[in-house]
């Protein structure tokens, strides 16, 4: 039996040099989850909106900006102009004067032009911090006019750095009052790209023709090109970086903004589809409303995208602020997650199938997997969860669809009666890199009746960042950490489900405080070593386990590997404050064939990316096969290796 070292008992091994022999079996190995490596997003830290989301105007439809708590529970939103600023003779205010343009949007912006104005006048939007502008691709600029113009109002793209327009495109207007609100759309290329990201969106329109009137615009919007030019979609270096990470779930949409602050402020799936005009938003709960853009039929599309199974969460009665609906009220919310799964499973004869179709989706979407909540053992929801909320989904679901897998929010050993076999329990692992390192063997020794599902994972914490101090960033050290953890997992495949990162994407301008995989401004990415660590995992990954058998113990180094149909092997090995060389030989009996050894590696063991700093190295190399024997040597006392052969 393998024996776990303590890195304490390994203090005074870790300069010597190393070498390890491991011999691998070529048979007798079980399925691994063809889903093991996965993404979760949920709109953190402007993820969504201004993240992946492909708008660039922030505030577009006045739905409010900040999200205004009061003792931990959500009020609604003032609505403000924040973002928003006048560039002529005009002033900017909000405006409820019928007609709407929708129920939805209730607040409209009322540009109201001096008297004796000449000459051009209009009003400008700071967009997500900047926007990002390049002649490589398209924008589609949309608004919506209500009020007597008769000429031009020209939507044009500036630098704030060379003050000098990038771009533009003009609509040409001719309504009175009595047409009401009208709508305008064109697409367009820049002339020129911008220096940075210190952008803004212009629209200006003849002072002298509107002098001593009022025009009311709603529904503002400018979208980049798309990712795979979809609908409403995701934003294109964004969503190629996600697509690059390999993963092959996605579990959504989220996360603790599914939850929402308080009543009733939940994610509601039938708020987040149809045209934009007709979704009003929601305070979200990481401190600003979302506009609920990327709803949940842009989610589906992105699995679509990227060839990736969804992980459906249903809201299940909790709220963040710890209140839960009672049994005899949660029902109308059990209807309503079969109402949904009907709208994404269901035929277009049936209602919401029929809803679906005449939204563009005709066919129904494949889901295997549901999950009723999440961290449903946060405020008190255990009690609750476990007398009554779990039972009544899981019952419904099953009912309606036998072969759906079921995921509790909650470890199976906080029920008194366990749940059926077979359901998957969602356990979520932030953890110090200490404690990501024991891990190494936790699964080892599992019941096999519950599945797991590592729903969210990171290191957050290392002897110089303890709680509640997490680390900016993540470092080599907590990446290579979060490998032995990998490794674990790998070699229990068999019943772990999958993981997924606790943080996709986050802002620098919101939250560059705290660990992502990756960290963006609108015109730049910041790949951390927590990605790239997981791009390593998630591309090299075979569809069964194989076991490998080494000449020394586990600790400083770790190793595991899988083999896919094709007989290729994928052997993982991890030096975790080990020797600063380490010889590796990989013994396969009966390969002919010569390997490559990728690697991910850094300068020290606390090096971190940053904007205009990125210090991970990956390296590939081509390993030389004697008669089955691959050798090679691993440089870093913290690096991760994988030998495919």
């Amino acid at each position: 039996m393998h024996r776990l070292f303590t890195l304490a008992s390994l203090s005074g091994l870790l300069r010597i040099a190393q070498t390890l022999t491991l011999n691998v079996a070529t048979s007798g190995g079980n399925a691994s989850s063809p889903i093991l490596y996965g993404l979760l997003f949920e709109d953190v830290y402007h993820s969504g909106d201004g993240g992946l989301y492909s708008e660039l105007i922030q505030n577009r439809a006045f739905q409010g900006t900040v999200v205004n708590t009061n003792d931990g529970a959500a009020v609604p939103p003032f609505q403000t102009l924040q973002y928003w600023h006048t560039s002529g003779s005009d002033t900017l205010n909000l405006d409820n004067e019928a007609p709407l343009l929708t129920s939805a949007l209730p607040w409209q912006m009322r540009v109201d032009v001096a008297e004796g104005a000449t000459g051009n006048t209009g009003f400008w939007n700071e967009g997500y911090w900047g926007m990002n502008i390049t002649t490589a691709t398209r924008y589609a600029a949309n608004f919506y006019l209500r009020g007597a113009y008769k000429g031009d109002i020209l939507c044009a793209f500036w630098s704030n750095t060379t003050n000098s327009m990038l771009g533009s495109t003009t609509f040409t207007v001719d309504q009175t009052e009595a047409d009401g609100w009208v709508p305008y759309a064109q697409t367009f290329t820049t002339t020129d790209s911008a220096v940075d990201e210190k952008n803004t969106f212009h629209l200006d329109f003849d002072g002298a023709s509107t002098a001593g009137t009022s025009l009311r615009f709603q529904m503002i919007s400018v979208f980049q090109q798309t990712y795979q030019n979809s609908n409403n979609g995701l934003r294109i270096d964004l969503a190629q970086a996600v697509n690059e990470i390999g993963g092959k779930y996605l579990r959504m949409p989220g996360g603790n903004n599914l939850e929402g602050l308080s009543a009733p402020y939940q994610w509601k799936w039938n708020a987040t589809i149809g045209p934009i005009i007709d979704r009003p938003g929601r305070p979200g709960t990481w401190g600003y409303v979302n506009t609920d853009g990327l709803g949940l039929l842009e989610m589906m599309q992105w699995c679509l995208d990227m060839g990736l199974e969804t992980i459906l969460a249903v809201w299940d009665g909790e709220y963040l602020n710890g209140g839960i609906l009672s049994e005899a009220d949660l029902q109308f919310y059990v209807d309503d997650a079969l109402n949904e799964l009907e709208f994404l499973l269901g035929p277009s004869t049936s209602t919401y199938g029929a809803l679906r179709a005449s939204l563009g989706y005709p066919d129904p979407f494949t889901i295997n997997y549901v999950e009723i909540g999440n961290e449903d053992f946060l405020n008190g929801g255990i009690p609750s969860y476990i007398d009554y909320r779990f039972n009544m989904f899981y019952t419904a679901i099953k009912n309606a669809y036998p072969d759906m897998k079921i995921i509790s929010s909650i470890w199976v050993g906080y029920f008194s009666t366990p749940p059926p076999v077979g359901v998957i329990q969602d356990l979520h692992d932030y953890l110090s890199v200490d404690d990501m390192v024991s891990k190494f063997n936790g699964y080892d020794n599992s019941d096999r009746s519950w599945p797991v599902l590592v729903g969210e994972y990171a290191a957050i914490y290392d002897a110089e960042h303890v709680s509640p101090n997490q680390l900016d960033n993540p470092t080599l050290q907590s990446a290579t950490s979060e490998a032995i953890y990998f490794l674990g997992l790998e070699r229990n495949a068999d019943f772990i489900v999958g993981i997924s990162h606790g943080a996709l994407i986050k802002s620098l301008h919101d939250e560059p405080d705290n660990v992502a995989m990756m960290k963006h401004t609108p015109n730049e990415i910041v790949r951390s070593y927590s990605y790239y660590v997981a791009k390593l995992f998630a591309t090299n990954y075979g569809s069964e386990t194989v076991a490998v058998t080494g000449d020394q113990d586990y600790g400083p180094l770790y190793w595991a590997a899988t083999k896919n149909d094709a007989g290729t092997y994928f052997v993982k090995v991890v030096n975790y404050d080990g020797a600063a060389e380490t010889s590796v030989t990989v013994v396969i009996p009966g390969k002919t064939n010569a390997g490559t050894l990728i690697t991910v590696s850094g300068p020290g063991t606390y090096a971190t990316n940053v904007l205009g700093d990125v210090t991970s190295v990956w390296t590939e190399t081509a390993v030389a096969n004697e008669a089955g024997r691959y050798t090679f040597t691993l440089s870093g006392s913290y690096i991760c290796a994988v030998l495919v052969a």
